[in-house]
């Protein structure tokens, strides 16, 4: 903790995993011996000492499996009364399923993103797994008739959980992705608790009424409003200009990055970051970061800042990984708090310029409310007359940082990649942006919305490299039954992570070619039809009541920036000379099937889907004759 930084009034809420985990451990290893020894002394007062202690120790393991198989045991007597079946449970070499969880670990590492479960998938045969990692329940899924229960028709028995707000809740707080229950509900809409019966049947109408808030800035008016677009995408392709003037190579992953932030920015916050005006990495000149590109020779503001943003969503992300257990490593440390201090204080004057508006309107109206249909207003300022909680302004605003810098930079960095990687597909849809707009034509809401190979290519990259690959709930009190093809047993209080990544490659849903890069296969009627009677089985941002709000807003940027970009360049070319070292594929990816024998990148998960150590390419401009 910073000397200097006081705990906010929520921090001082969040779950103490410390303790969490130490009673855990407790009761696993001390209180079975303890009891057990006990036993021993008051029943057979002559029982040597040295005796009494190894068979004390020996309870631990000998509870652990009586636990085990009880717990086993009360979950198929209860599926069984409930006409389900549990869910396939894996059964790893060593006890815990410590071999199947260091097998993960190692893949998280140096193996294809999510390559560790989609391997276990295959090896059980099924789309839903049990993985028992230390004998407890933990779910896995890539079945799309899961993601619809838990994210629509189930909707009323998922929260987020324990284990979620253990890890996260230190850096989203209060903020619209992390609030759940009443809190989620009020930040939506105000709406009093009830009954699960009754949530049950109201939790639509309220949730989807809940998003008043935000949702009028992402209104259709708003969002076809290009004109933030027009000024951010200006100065970013002049970036990439310049580089190509110079035959040099650019890092278009941090640079995308800033293009989405500063317009973000601008947008909600009705603040000019101009993060594009800072410094931009160079060539030859950085070394592997905690997500891209970092500079050799340290670098600017807001290097520090997204050095520190990035070290946070490795962290979280690894927490996830090493299941309920991550707590042991972070015993002494939290290891997120001085990044998230350089998070906040990189805000602070964000959060001070809004507060001050706020006093002026006051000041001078006599009221705080703020119109948010009036054009003028920012979300910022709408945001800031809702509350006198400077905290929650500050936890919005790491939320929409990480929903407007990462989903969609993310979304246009696989974009551009996958144009350098299929030529024929850059050409095809250079030929679609210039017999559409010409070369200097400026993109309107209404001719982008009917350019379908841009839309298919947008799609088909949103297929193969989901911007949130993997997403978690936990189930509450009373155990569930999954409507999958068999029905499936969710014991109470259990997460489920489901990874829409996986359920994109799947063959049975997508036909041999599931890991190929085709984006027509988005004009096949029979394809159509499918994603429409089967709205699962593509779900790049997620579904029901809590799909994400900015879907439109993210699209119509990346659209309208990849229409910009091929209007002034023809094509792109991968420089992985200057990639930092330790970012390229292993070589033992070469060969692979799938997509990991074809990749030229490293794509890694860290929050969001990103290109290992950035990446570097040069742009070719297109002349000044050329008609695509």
């Amino acid at each position: 903790m910073s000397p200097n930084r006081k705990l906010t009034s929520f921090e001082k809420s969040i779950p103490d995993y410390r303790k969490r985990i130490l009673i855990s451990l407790a009761r696993a290893i001390l209180v079975p011996p303890l009891v057990t020894y006990l036993a021993f002394r008051v029943a057979w007062r002559s029982l040597s000492p040295w005796l009494s202690f190894p068979l004390a120790l020996l309870s631990i393991p000998v509870t652990i499996c009586l636990r085990s198989y009880y717990t086993l045991w009360v979950q198929d007597r209860e599926a069984a009364h409930l006409g389900a079946q549990p869910i396939t449970r894996v059964r790893g070499r060593w006890p815990g399923n410590l071999d199947v969880v260091l097998r993960l670990v190692k893949s998280f590492e140096d193996g294809y993103v999510l390559q560790g479960f989609a391997d276990l998938f295959e090896e059980y045969g099924c789309t839903t797994l049990n993985t028992r990692f230390f004998w407890d329940d933990q779910i896995i899924s890539m079945d799309e008739q899961v993601f619809r229960f838990v994210a629509h028709t189930g909707f009323a028995h998922f929260e987020k959980g324990i284990l979620w707000h253990e890890r996260i809740d230190k850096l989203l707080g209060t903020g619209l992705f992390n609030a759940e229950g009443n809190q989620w509900r009020t930040v939506r809409k105000k709406a009093s608790s009830r009954s699960l019966a009754e949530l049950i049947t109201t939790t639509f109408v309220h949730l989807m009424q809940g998003r008043q808030i935000a949702r009028p800035f992402f209104s259709k008016e708003r969002i076809s409003d290009f004109q933030i677009f027009e000024q951010t995408s200006a100065k970013t392709l002049n970036l990439i200009a310049n580089r190509a003037a110079a035959d040099a190579p650019i890092d278009i992953q941090d640079l995308l990055q800033r293009f989405t932030l500063d317009s973000a920015a601008l947008f909600l916050w009705g603040t000019a970051l101009d993060t594009l005006d800072q410094p931009l990495t160079q060539p030859g000149r950085v070394v592997l970061g905690p997500k891209g590109s970092a500079p050799i020779d340290g670098g600017t503001e807001w290097d520090v800042f997204t050095e520190a943003f990035e070290t946070v969503a490795v962290l979280i992300t690894r927490r996830g990984v090493q299941g309920d257990t991550w707590p042991l490593l972070e015993l002494f440390k939290d290891k997120t708090e001085e990044p998230i201090q350089v998070i906040m204080d990189w805000l602070e004057p964000l959060v001070k310029q809004a507060m001050t508006r706020k006093a002026k309107h006051v000041e001078a109206n006599g009221d705080v409310k703020v119109n948010a249909r009036d054009d003028e207003t920012v979300f910022l300022d709408y945001l800031a007359s809702t509350t006198d909680d400077v905290d929650h302004v500050r936890y919005e605003l790491i939320t929409f940082l990480i929903a407007s810098r990462d989903t969609t930079s993310s979304l246009l960095t696989f974009v551009i990649y996958l144009l350098a990687l299929y030529p024929d597909v850059c050409h095809r849809l250079r030929e679609e942006v210039v017999n559409t707009f010409g070369l200097t034509g400026t993109p309107s809401y209404e001719h982008l919305k009917d350019m379908d190979y841009l839309h298919s290519v947008l799609k088909e990259t949103l297929r193969l490299f989901s911007s949130a690959p993997l997403v978690a709930r936990t189930s509450r009190d009373d155990p569930l039954v999954i409507p999958s093809t068999n029905k499936l047993y969710l014991p109470p209080r259990t997460q489920i992570m489901m990874s829409s990544l996986l359920a994109h490659k799947r063959p049975d849903l997508w036909g041999p070619d599931a890991e190929e890069f085709r984006p027509e296969r988005w004009s096949e009627p029979a394809l159509l039809e499918k994603v429409a009677t089967t709205p699962f089985m593509y779900s790049p941002f997620y579904g029901g009541p809590r799909i994400c709000l900015g879907k439109e807003f993210s699209l119509n940027q990346a659209g309208y920036f990849i229409v910009r970009l091929l209007q002034r360049f023809q094509a792109f070319r991968l420089a992985p000379e200057f990639m930092p070292a330790g970012s390229l594929p292993p070589a033992h990816w070469a060969g692979m099937p799938g997509r990991m024998g074809v990749e030229k990148i490293h794509p890694a998960i860290n929050f969001t889907m990103h290109s290992k150590g950035g990446l570097w390419l040069f742009a070719d401009p297109a002349l000044s004759t050329d008609h695509a």
